[in-house]
């Protein structure tokens, strides 16, 4: 249904990932913005969750072998069909022979293209999505590239919809991830406290879809400290032996070594996925309560447009 003529940065097959799987050793994976991925899929007319391609930073070209609906939602990448520009958060029409294409990532660092009817691909641990270090899910485990060929599952679909106004999330180059004070959080010297919620960071080159290594001030606790592998989560910060923090994401690993010192909340783990080498990024204080309060208030939002999406 529709071949690739270019993979451009780094693009894979998304779904909703494989929650709960995190003691066998197996991250979550699934879309990095769940978010922007369920406003696609809705655009398109599809469950939320429907296997959609996830393009990072740009330079895909996909080329349509039959007409079909397609819906775009995430990072600013100036998307064009057959050189005429689409805008993004939309749903469109697309013919035999049409071709799409996504520049780079001007705002955000992830588009979302979900093509009504979903796509098929082989399942793992009951998702297709691809995780790319152990090479499963997706095609072969693997970064789409010229001449894959995807396939719609033609699963049931509705008509295609347009985003209500106030819906459409906004992404910059500065994210702003509202966080709760990690299991090590005590350990950390009171400037280090200091800076986490008032200096901002950078995301640096070794940025993927596991994680984020971020520069900005040293982070260090008040004595040496030791400790046995732990558990993390995507949106864990921690802190490595050079006082750099390392932000994980949805590839993450399961476990880790450094002292916990932030998680990000709930409502928020979707913009991690629009964190981008180059983003600055923002911690802000986030306290038990007001965390549930507002995932509560974000899941009825976004539930009541999409139905069965939740944060």
């Amino acid at each position: 249904m529709i071949e690739v003529l270019n993979g451009g940065t780094q693009t894979t097959l998304q779904d909703a990932g494989r929650p709960g799987m995190r003691h066998l050793g197996i991250p979550s994976s699934g879309a990095a913005d769940q978010l922007s991925f369920a406003l696609a899929n809705w655009m398109a007319g599809n469950r939320w969750d429907a296997l959609a391609i996830e393009c990072a930073l740009g330079g895909l070209h996909i080329k349509f072998q039959s007409s079909n609906t397609v819906a775009i939602a995430g990072a600013e990448m100036w998307a064009q069909v057959n050189g005429q520009n689409v805008n993004n958060f939309s749903a469109f029409s697309v013919e035999k022979g049409d071709i799409l294409t996504l520049s780079f990532a001007r705002d955000g660092c992830r588009s979302y293209i979900a093509i009504a009817g979903g796509l098929k691909a082989p399942e793992f641990m009951n998702s297709s999505s691809t995780y790319l270090p152990a090479k499963i899910g997706g095609l072969n485990g693997c970064a789409l590239r010229a001449g894959d060929q995807l396939i719609s599952s033609n699963r049931p679909r509705s008509a295609q919809r347009k985003i209500p106004q106030g819906f459409t999330p906004k992404l910059s180059r500065h994210v702003v991830l509202r966080s709760l004070p990690g299991p090590e959080w005590k350990i950390l010297d009171k400037p280090s406290q200091r800076h986490l919620f008032v200096s901002p960071f950078h995301a640096t080159n070794l940025t993927d879809r596991m994680g984020s290594r971020l520069k900005g001030d040293k982070i260090t606790t008040e004595v040496p400290i030791s400790m046995t592998s732990s558990p993390l989560l995507p949106g864990t910060l921690q802190i490595d032996t050079n006082g750099e923090p390392i932000l994980m994401f949805a590839d993450g690993h399961c476990t880790g070594g450094y002292p916990r010192a932030l998680q990000v909340i709930q409502s928020d783990k979707w913009l991690l996925g629009q964190i981008a080498p180059g983003t600055q990024v923002s911690f802000r204080r986030c306290f038990q309560e007001h965390s549930k309060k507002i995932l509560k208030a974000r899941n009825s939002f976004y539930g009541g447009l999409i139905e069965g999406f939740t944060f």
